[in-house]
């Protein structure tokens, strides 16, 4: 049935509530990622953040590719088996990068990760995973600039910042009580 539905009408459907496990496994499935693809949505807040100011960097694919080939590693190394190749990753990745994807896509998508990857409270691989997704985001988002020179806080444009900010709160509910976001809650407390 979600074939045939319209990847932006399953998710308009059920807009005023976040989705639960089984949503956000249809609404992948609708866009084509299944099986072992689903492992390679972690990939998207930080295409997201490549996007970010309206320009792919050099620097921010390195970053990007450096971080595929670990994830890639690391999702093997857990399953114990080749589950996810390398090129397939980098198919994947591809399908976002070519040219800059609908408005408002990728942040859907984005909010699929915590549903299907991070669904077990507490799990430590979840807390390290996302760990993982924001200072992948950090440095994808400091690795280039747009012009220069630069004023001292424009290293990151406010469009990255403003997406910077979203992500956190996209994640907040699968982070809450984890050292990561107590950390960050601590610092803007003071």
């Amino acid at each position: 049935m979600c074939k045939e539905t319209k990847p932006l009408q399953l998710w308009s459907s059920n807009r005023n509530k976040a989705l639960d496990r089984q949503e956000a496994l249809d609404f992948l499935a609708s866009l084509g990622i299944e099986n072992e693809k689903i492992y390679l949505i972690d990939l998207v807040p930080l295409i997201e953040m490549i996007w970010a100011d309206g320009k792919i960097q050099p620097g921010e694919l390195v970053i990007l590719k450096c971080w595929l080939h670990k994830h890639v590693e690391h999702i093997n190394h857990i399953a114990g088996y080749k589950i996810i190749r390398l090129s397939d990753a980098m198919q994947f990745a591809q399908r976002f990068l070519t040219c800059q994807p609908k408005p408002g896509l990728l942040k859907k998508i984005r909010h699929c990760i915590g549903p299907v990857r991070m669904h077990t409270p507490g799990r430590v691989y979840d807390r390290k995973l996302l760990k993982n997704i924001l200072f992948a985001c950090l440095d994808i988002a400091s690795s280039s600039v747009r012009e220069y020179p630069y004023k001292i806080s424009g290293r990151f444009s406010q469009s990255e910042k403003n997406l910077f900010l979203d992500i956190l709160a996209t994640f907040r509910e699968y982070a809450t009580d984890t050292d990561l976001f107590n950390e960050i809650s601590d610092r803007m407390d003071t």
